[in-house]
């Protein structure tokens, strides 16, 4: 498994941990997010209206700030 696929990968956990949200929300975590790089990976979150907590799922794997 690749950088890419892992990400992709760990944010559809993270998608399935809070399967409650984005149903409720008629969302996917790839349309939240922008994936740059393909080594050296960063993730962006795009949607400003994610909950926190979602956020912090993301922003603590991938030290987004």
């Amino acid at each position: 498994m690749n950088d890419l696929e892992f990400t992709v990968a760990y944010l559809k956990a993270i998608e399935k941990k809070h399967n409650d949200y984005f149903n409720s929300v008629n969302l996917n975590i790839m349309k939240c997010v922008e994936i740059t790089g393909t080594t050296l990976i960063t993730v962006n979150v795009t949607q400003t209206d994610l909950p926190n907590n979602i956020r912090y799922d993301i922003e603590e794997m991938f030290w987004v700030h």
